[in-house]
Order: structure tokens, then sequence, then C-alpha cells
């Protein structure tokens, strides 16, 4: 039965909760992952659509005996673990394990603190035998990599053949974004939602866009572990002339809203937050080294409103929750899409107060470095301004560009009339493969929704797409039908195994897919032209066969 998204708005749950249909799914595959064997898995739920709710339903129903741990490395993330678990079943006997909190032996539920139970020395993990545990729980999974955790995994023998232990890692943000994959911790993602689903059913709120564009250069700060070096980074943005673009635009296209700004270190925060205050604008700084008392006292007066714009620096990405938030400005330039999709999480979530989610990108001038942004949340181009359109409708637009004229080469498209003009200018059209996929193929691969897509005849086609766990599936479709063929840990090596299985297993399908046969450069056919005309394409001049062959079969693959 599904059931209507709660009222609750982000808040304590009632005890009589009544899980969502996909917080019930998603306990379902957990419980059909173990029973086909599985003993560390992934689930994937977008910030705001209650993740928390799934794992603190564990004990009731997975109709625990042993043990539940739960491992989170924030203060703010136990926190809300205990009121979670508290709010389901308040007779659960819950015990935290940090600093100098210790968990009875009796308790049900040990809430741990990663630093804390990671310790060189031992000495806390020693506290828990492996065989009173059945459920190891990892929140914000993405971080479970780190030597930390892996310490604490080995402890309760989870990499142990064998084992009866299950390990089950909750993220929001599943691609770290550092070439670091978690399918060296987890054997595979048991359930996920992503950001894009969740706002078509309503679960999270539609986002709109904005780009300001700045005549900053990044290309001279260095990176370090995928990132920028912060004190590098923060001489160059943190600048009066930058800082003041953001109140500006505030003021103009987002005033009233309840805005949070992610800034690069302390002084940035301090120095935007002043900014917006000289503006007019009430604003406030947060940051981790502030007195506690004062930062919960700041939160508490953003969230009553007497507050209208919060910076921060490295504090909000995780463990915030604050519904009403309605504008998210990102000031601060990150290679991490997994730090941008943090950001752009603190505002999805639903209020009666607020109908969307405003997200203002700071673009700064970059050559060397690709720079996630809302493109990197939804399938848009890199260089597209939506100008305060909203992002899932314009994916869709191109969506529907992708299945009527397929070889229109979207990343052209700038800016949301574009859209419309693409499919009648011959120069957004494009008949090469994807750069990144170029030099390493001789046949004609072309970009597709979610990766890529060779068309063979007798109405099958190769797709290449990348999973959660950082590898590329290689499926073979046929007639409504996929299955995959193999899973490869790189894209290079995914289209050698796809042009081997066209040249091993369909060897009359080599000419027909080779990007340089000598039939392509002749002239288009009469029964192509007329392919083309009777769907309303236009024929340009100096079509050749092989791209008007290449137009006929997107259109058939895109009409299948």
């Amino acid at each position: 039965m599904k059931h209507q998204p709660p009222t609750d708005h982000g808040h304590a749950i009632s005890p009589k909760v009544r899980l969502r249909d996909y917080q019930t799914e998603a306990l379902a595959r957990v419980k059909a992952a173990y029973k086909s064997g599985k003993r560390r898995v992934l689930v994937s739920l977008p910030t705001g659509t209650g993740k928390t709710v799934v794992f603190a339903s564990f004990p009731n129903e997975l109709n625990m005996r042993k043990r539940l741990l739960v491992l989170a490395h924030r203060e703010e993330l136990l926190l809300q673990a205990e009121e979670k678990f508290r709010s389901i079943d308040p007779g659960l006997k819950v015990g935290f394990e940090r600093a100098d909190a210790y968990a009875t032996n009796d308790s049900r539920v040990v809430i741990a603190s990663v630093p804390t139970l990671a310790r060189s020395d031992g000495a806390r993990l020693s506290r828990f035998n492996p065989d009173e545990f059945s459920i190891v729980v990892v929140d914000e999974a993405h971080h479970a990599v780190a030597d930390s955790y892996r310490r604490i995994f080995r402890h309760f023998g989870l990499f142990t053949p064998g084992t009866s232990r299950f390990l089950v890692g909750f993220t929001a943000t599943p691609r770290r974004g550092d070439n670091q994959g978690l399918g060296g911790v987890f054997e595979e993602v048991c359930y996920a939602r992503d950001l894009r689903e969740m706002i078509d059913v309503g679960y999270l709120c539609p986002i709109r866009g904005w780009r300001i564009d700045t005549d900053l250069s990044l290309d001279g700060v260095k990176i370090r572990h995928g990132d920028f070096v912060e004190s590098q980074l923060a001489k160059v943005v943190n600048t009066p002339h930058r800082n003041s673009l953001l109140p500006a635009v505030y003021r103009r296209l987002a005033n009233f809203r309840r805005a949070i700004v992610f800034c690069v270190d302390v002084q940035h925060a301090k120095d935007m937050s002043e900014v917006f205050t000289d503006a007019g604008v009430r604003a406030a700084a947060v940051w981790g080294e502030m007195p506690k008392e004062e930062r919960r006292q700041t939160l508490s007066r953003f969230s009553r409103g007497e507050i209208s714009v919060l910076t921060n620096c490295n504090l909000l990405t995780e463990g915030f929750d604050e519904p009403r938030i309605n504008c998210v400005f990102m000031a601060r330039p990150t290679k991490s899409k997994l730090l941008y999709a943090q950001m752009v999480g603190r505002g999805t979530r639903l209020h009666p107060e607020k109908t969307d989610l405003m997200v203002v990108d700071v673009a700064d001038n970059s050559k060397a470095h690709k720079l996630p942004g809302l493109d990197t949340l939804f399938n848009l181009p890199a260089n597209m301004n939506l100008e305060g359109g909203r992002a899932l409708d314009v994916e869709r637009e191109i969506e529907r560009m992708n299945r009527v004229s397929p070889w229109i080469d979207t990343s052209r498209l700038c800016k949301v009339e574009d859209i419309q003009l693409a499919a009648k200018r011959i120069e957004f059209f494009n008949f090469d493969p994807p750069p990144e996929l170029a030099g390493h193929t001789a046949n004609t691969w072309y970009g597709a929704t979610g990766g890529y897509r060779l068309n063979l005849p007798q109405g099958e086609s190769l797709t290449i797409e990348s999973n959660l766990l950082d590898t590329w599936d290689v499926r073979l479709c046929s007639h409504g039908r996929s299955r995959i063929l193999a899973q490869a840990g790189s894209l290079s090596r995914a289209a050698a195994i796809a042009d081997t299985f066209v040249s091993v297993e369909r060897p009359d399908a080599v000419k027909f897919v080779e990007r340089f046969a000598d039939w392509r450069s002749g002239l288009p056919t009469a029964k192509q032209i007329e392919a083309l005309t009777r769907r309303r394409i236009p024929v340009p001049e100096g079509l050749t066969k092989g791209q008007a062959s290449q137009m006929i079969s997107q259109l058939f693959a895109s009409s299948g």
C-alpha cells in the first residue's frame, strides 16, 4: 500500500510511524539482499527523504534478535539517529558510544561515533563483542572507504567470508567524487532512488537554477585529495567585488527567501555575512569552532525567520535539517560532485511555506577544472544557465529533444531558448562520438540518457551506463529486453568489451557500425531522404549517407 507524504516536513515523527512506499520497498530490498547471501549492501536515498527512518525501523521490521550498531562521524547525525529510534519505538534501549559517553551492555541499539570507536589503541572497540551484533549500519556511507571505518568493519568480521553479520550503508550521495568507489566496501546497491525521481513524485521540492558569472580564474588554485586547496581557494574568491555580487542577486531574485550561503573558510563566511548585512539583509555566519551555545542560538534565530541569510563554512553540509530553506548560494567552488550534492540537499525538503528551491551557482572561470553544477544532478548541459527555470522541466525538454532529434549535440545548449532553436539549426548537429569515447572506439557510439549507445541491425543495441559503485554496465538490448554482458572498471574498458562483442558475436554488423567505413562518405539515398522528410527532419546541405544512417538508426532507437 502506498502512503501519502507525511506532514512532519522533516521534524520528529510520531510513535505510530507510517513508512512511505519507497521506505517500505527499501526495507524489503535489504531483507532480500541478505537472504540472497549479500552481507555488505548500500541504500541510496536523497537528502530529505528519510533514510534515517529506514534504518531506525530495522529492530522491528527485521525482527532483530541481536544488537544493532549505528556508525556516524558527526554528533548531529548521532543525535538525529537517536531521535528517530526513540520516535519509532520509545521503549527501545538506545546507548551512545562517543567521547565520554559509554553504551551500556543492555543497549539493543548502540549509536557510535566513528572517531571514538576507531581510536588506534582499540580500547573502545574492544568493549564490543562482535558475536552480540547482527547488523552494522553506516550513516553517510560515502565515508565508509576511510581507514577508520575499515578498522571497525574488520573488528566485526564484516569482510570475513561466511559471516552472518550484515553491513548496510545509507547515503544520499554514493559517488565520492575522488575516484575511490564504494565497491571496495559494499557488494551491491540493493536500493536506490535519485533526486529527480523524488522531485517528480512530490517527496522533494522542485529546483530552480540561476548562475552568476564572475571574471575570476581558478586555474592557479592547486588540487589536493580531489578538491581545491581551501587556503588558496579562499585567497582567490574571497574578494570584495565577488562577494558583493551575492547580496545584489539575492535582493533582485530571492528577496525574503530563507537562504544559506556555502563559503570556503571561516573568514569567507564572516565576510559574506558582513556584506549581506551592509546591503540591508539580516544575515549571520556559523562555523565549526563557534561556541556551541552561540551557534545554537544563531541557528534557532534562522529557523524562526529572524535571520534571512545564513553563511557557513564546512558546517551545514551534513546533519543540518531546516526544511524552510528555499535558497542556496554556492559561493564555494568545488570539484567534488558529492559536496555539491550535499549543499543542494540542504534545501530540498518540503515545507508548506515554500514552493521550490532556488540554487544560485557562482560560476568562476576555469579551463583546467570541470566544476559540478545542477548539470551533475540533472541531465543538463554543463554550460546551461537555467535563468530561473525549473531544472526537472528543462531536463524533460532536453530528453524530448533527444528522443525526437538524438543527433543534436545538447552540450552546445547554453540557454533554455536554445532547445527550440537547436532542432532547426545545423550548427547544433553532431555525428562524432562523445569526446570521452572518441579515442577508445572506431564505432558510431553516441551519448544517450544515462550513458552511451551503439545501434546494431535487427533492432539490437549495446549500451554503456555507469552504476552507483563507480563501475560500468555493458548491456545488450534486444526487442524491449536487456541483459548485462559485463561490468568494467573504466569507460574505455567497457567500450572495448562492447566493441569486441560486436566483432565476435555480431560480425555482420561490423561494417554497419564502423565510423570510417567507405560507404559512409557517399550521398544520402533517396530512401534516407524520404525517411527523414517524412518525420519533418531537416536534411542539411552536405549530409552524408553515413550521417543520414546515424540519424535514422537513432530515430528508430528513440521510438523503440
